[in-house]
């Protein structure tokens, strides 16, 4: 068992973890960070530059040989998702902050657009956000580098989108444009998705915790599965108990505080799998909502061939994936639905041309209709806001264990009238700027999916129907926080993670004025 006391234990090291944590350390906070996953060099250890042919089958797996972590449902190592994310970040507005103020629909949140907006900007200045200042009211502008210049495709896309009235702008994301911090600036080299081997675009154990373990306040434990988080008699958490995910041997991590930012279904599992004779059903769910209140983005797709470019050379543009962007644009349209959606775009993987299937022929006709589409092929994904809805909640599966015996958390969606219609509108609006570009559409999903998983530990003002407060605070033991996805109230159609990192560093400093005063 470990003797020494963290000021504060935070379980997981991705986006919220890895924030908090730079944050207080660097504010004289003792920091202990729980990752259940291996250190990772971020400049050896992926397959960046692979090609399919080097694999068998045409896969390529994320890591190199003899390297381990990133093999289950969640990325294992120190630094979470962000060592494998796309890097987008997107400001949530206050719109998306009072969705149910503006629309009637879904919840809003207990706090304002102006209550996160200086966090928004102090993360932009640490990590290197690149992007235009549009000028929208639903997505506010930022703290910005340059943004990457479009690619022909996307000035096609744009075009045509124009036609219809439709906004197509810049993509901003967590890459730098410039040489800032001592990083180079992006030079296109590979898909950000596989691991970014020069830091260009940020993960959060180079950029925030490596620095941060330099002020000797922060203490990484690596390779440890959290099970449980302890409640003493006196309604205090005082640690966590983990796993060793090499040896299965048991450990602990004590702490005056603990912060749970594990990501979304992981984090209200772990809360979950915490009970105990004072919390029978979840640690802080005496409202009984935790694991209520999934709402993961929903997720459409078309893809196409844009005719302008069939038979063009070919380009080698996977670098960077999408250059450009879709933003909301529904709130000010007469619609039969409440919420909007945005859409990514012109992320494909180069590397992986499953459409190639769908195409006719044989032999060497074939192989050259293939490389004549292959400079004109395009994603179109659109992704749209979720309401919640009783039917859509996180539990734990009572008959399923995972590796390493804990109980697996199961997802149960089920998606509302609302939602089917956002659905319904997004893919017939991508269609229609596919077309207006010169698409000829190849294939159209005709149900949606998840993606960005949110919700199930919601922060609200009341405690009889939410799990935490506006700090991230769970209203039922006061030196426990979450700070993930779990505590949306509502998703907003925008990706998530530059929110969950401003929350983060809103949470850092409410947690050292709390310690500061002697009230945690």
């Amino acid at each position: 068992m470990a003797s020494k006391v963290h000021d504060i234990v935070i379980v997981g090291s991705g986006a919220a973890g890895g924030t908090l944590a730079a944050h207080l350390a660097h504010g004289g906070v003792d920091v202990g960070i729980v990752e259940g996953g291996p250190p990772i060099d971020t400049r050896t250890a992926f397959n960046t530059h692979a090609l399919p042919f080097h694999f068998p089958n045409r896969h390529i797996p994320t890591m190199k040989p003899g390297k381990s972590g990133f093999h289950s449902e969640r990325a294992r190592g120190v630094g979470g998702k962000t060592l494998t994310w796309n890097a987008v970040a997107w400001r949530f507005s206050q719109r998306d902050f009072k969705g149910r103020t503006f629309d009637g629909a879904g919840e809003d949140w207990p706090i304002d657009y102006a209550d996160l907006a200086p966090y928004y900007t102090k993360v932009e200045r640490e990590i290197g956000v690149c992007g235009n200042r549009d000028g929208l009211e639903d997505l506010p502008d930022g703290d910005f580098l340059p943004p990457v210049p479009m690619k022909c495709t996307d000035v096609a896309v744009m075009k045509g989108a124009a036609k219809l009235g439709v906004k197509v702008i810049h993509v901003r994301k967590a890459t730098l444009s410039r040489p800032k911090f001592g990083r180079p600036s992006c030079h296109f080299c590979g898909n950000c998705m596989a691991g970014c081997d020069v830091v260009a675009k940020y993960n959060s154990a180079d950029v925030h915790l490596r620095p941060a373990m330099k002020t000797g306040k922060l203490t990484v434990y690596s390779d440890a599965v959290v099970r449980e988080v302890v409640v003493n008699g006196d309604n205090r958490a005082t640690g966590i108990r983990y796993l060793n995910r090499e040896t299965g041997s048991e450990g602990e991590v004590m702490g005056r505080g603990v912060v749970v930012c594990c990501a979304c279904v992981q984090s209200v599992a772990l809360l979950l799998m915490s009970k105990s004779a004072r919390y029978p059903v979840g640690l802080a769910n005496s409202s009984g909502h935790l694991g209520k209140h999934f709402i993961p983005h929903l997720m459409g797709g078309v893809q196409c061939f844009l005719r302008e470019f069939i038979g063009k050379e070919p380009a080698n543009d996977e670098g960077f994936l999408d250059h450009a962007y879709v933003p909301s644009f529904m709130h000010t349209r007469k619609r039969d639905y409440a919420r909007s959606f945005g859409v990514q775009f012109n992320y494909q993987n180069r590397r992986s041309v499953g459409w190639a299937r769908s195409l006719p022929g044989f032999g060497k006709q074939y192989k050259e209709s293939v490389a004549a589409r292959y400079p004109a092929f395009l994603t179109f994904s659109p992704y749209g806001e979720m309401l919640p809805n009783p039917k859509s909640f996180i539990d734990l599966d009572p008959g399923q264990k995972d590796a390493h015996g804990l109980p697996a958390a199961r997802r149960h969606v089920h998606w509302g009238a609302n939602d089917l219609k956002v659905f319904d509108d997004m893919t017939k609006w991508s269609v229609r700027i596919l077309e207006s570009a010169g698409a000829d559409i190849l294939t159209v999903s005709d149900e949606p999916r998840t993606n960005h998983e949110l919700g199930g530990a919601r922060m609200g003002s009341d405690p009889r129907t939410s799990v935490v407060n506006r700090f991230c605070q769970t209203h039922d033991v006061k030196n426990l926080f979450v700070v993930d996805g779990s505590v949306f109230p509502s998703a907003s159609e925008k990706n998530p993670t530059h929110t969950i990192m401003a929350l983060a560093a809103r949470t850092a400093d409410h947690i050292q004025e709390r310690l500061r005063k002697g009230e945690l």
